[in-house]
């Protein structure tokens, strides 16, 4: 009885001291998440969380995104990576169940004349005999410290990294569908405002010519606003560049040999508004922004292989079993009992001397957790700058966009004003050249103002966390 009281009084102490080992993971203080973000309302909710087949409304953008999100090969590489860690945790599982091995051992051993093995002294060949040995044998190690235990732990918040770097990735993605469509639909927008412009100035060619026939302008006049007429017509080719570029580059984000990208007929001022806008405080970036969860996860994950470290400096508690038949002959294989053997063994393996490898092992862990910690950090700082940007673009370039559109509006008048000056001989032709060229650079500005409104809402829904769910 004392025997086992003392048993248990060791087993009982081991127990205690092995909740010392290992340790409890707990986020780390981060500054970054307290207060609210730079020039952006605290809401208690977040737009973030709208589906982006809601936020991105335009059946072609979906239709695009959805076949990305099934040939796109950055995404087909994150699922890869998901697989493969499903395995190491699938492994890290079966680390707590015994390890079972058939083994038949063959040797030459010296036997009597009775059959009895020889205990000593040289062989001689006459009397060797080939000895089989098919056996069973089973090595279990017991969890004392909870190294597999942070093993297993270490290996499931990999893959959940692992998965959250795959919403991340979707996330990425969807916005640089979205971004590379819109661009198209500007570059779309841009080409009529260059084409209507050619338009006016072949008009405005043909009105100076009559003038100069009727005496009332001059060949330099003609050749001035001709020259105009050219530029325009040379900057045509640079937006069907553009237009064709970025379809090519959309067809790669899809998984597509280079094409051409169906898309909406629809005017910039169209695809600049917004209806909502609700950004959420920082500390929501924690659960809606699926980067920061993968940095998470890498520190729970490191903090673990830490674990594991420090565990592995303790002396293991392994049960090894071994039960199979010693016979000299395929024939006496099975003789039970006679040729029956069995052993099993309980014992602690300590490590003493293995070259520093375990201190190493555990330093270079430490390291990596702090590495991690700071990479969260840094991550969570700067979701809240990119949140900020985003926002602070989105709110300022509408109020580039209301000036631009009065600008356009007032260029637009200047054209038609100079025109009938210019027909009536009160105004040079100098005064059209200028109005025209001012219009035309006005409204190239406006679509580019909105394609940054667009840009910045895009990027806003993305830095929130959005689109992945």
């Amino acid at each position: 009885m004392k025997k086992i009281y003392s048993f248990l009084t060791i087993l009982f102490l081991v127990l205690v001291f092995a909740g010392c080992v290992t340790k409890k993971y707990t986020r780390p203080e981060l500054n970054s998440q307290a207060g609210k973000y730079r020039n952006i309302e605290v809401d208690t909710s977040n737009f973030s969380t709208i589906n982006w087949r809601d936020f991105f409304a335009d059946p072609y953008l979906i239709a695009l995104i959805d076949t990305a999100l099934k040939n796109n090969f950055d995404i087909k590489k994150a699922e890869s990576q998901i697989r493969s860690a499903q395995e190491y945790l699938k492994r890290s599982k079966a680390m707590f169940a015994p390890s079972i091995g058939v083994n038949l051992g063959m040797g030459i051993a010296g036997v009597n004349v009775d059959g009895t093995l020889k205990s000593a002294g040289i062989l001689s060949l006459q009397a060797n005999t080939l000895i089989q040995t098919p056996s069973v044998a089973a090595t279990w190690e017991i969890d004392i410290w909870g190294k597999l235990a942070s093993a297993k732990r270490s290996a499931k918040a990999q893959l959940e990294q692992s998965q959250a770097y795959y919403q991340a990735m979707q996330t990425q993605l969807i916005a640089a569908i979205a971004s590379a469509y819109y661009a198209l639909i500007s570059y779309d927008n841009q080409l009529q405002i260059y084409e209507a412009s050619a338009k006016t100035r072949k008009e405005s060619i043909e009105v100076l010519k009559a003038l100069k026939e009727a005496a009332k302008t001059n060949e330099i006049s003609v050749n001035q606003v001709s020259a105009q007429y050219f530029y325009t017509l040379a900057a045509i080719p640079q937006v069907k560049i553009n237009i064709q570029t970025t379809e090519n580059q959309l067809a790669i984000l899809i998984g597509k040999p280079p094409m051409e990208i169906l898309r909406s007929k629809i005017l910039a001022s169209q695809f600049g508004e917004v209806d909502f806008l609700q950004t959420g405080i920082p500390a929501q970036l924690l659960a809606n922004r699926p980067d920061l969860v993968a940095a998470e996860k890498m520190l729970i994950a490191v903090h673990e292989q830490w674990n594991y470290a420090r565990a592995a400096m303790y002396p293991s508690l392994v049960i090894s079993g071994n039960v199979g038949f010693d016979a000299h002959n395929f024939a006496n294989w099975f003789s039970f009992p006679q040729s029956f053997v069995g052993n099993l063994v309980a014992g602690l393996t300590a490590p003493i001397f293995a070259q520093r490898q375990l201190k190493t092992q555990r330093n270079v862990a430490a390291e990596n957790k702090l590495q991690a910690i700071y990479n969260f950090e840094y991550t969570m700082l700067n979701a809240q700058r990119e949140v900020s940007n985003a926002f602070i673009i989105y709110q300022l370039s509408k109020n580039s966009i209301e000036n631009q559109i009065l600008q356009v509006e007032q260029l637009q008048h200047a054209i038609e004003g100079s025109m009938e000056l210019l027909k009536n001989g009160k105004a040079s032709y100098l005064d059209l050249l200028v109005a025209e060229d001012n219009a035309l650079n006005s409204a190239i500005g406006l679509v580019q103002y909105y394609l940054q409104n667009t840009y910045s809402k895009i990027e806003l829904y993305r830095a929130l966390g959005g689109g992945w769910k």
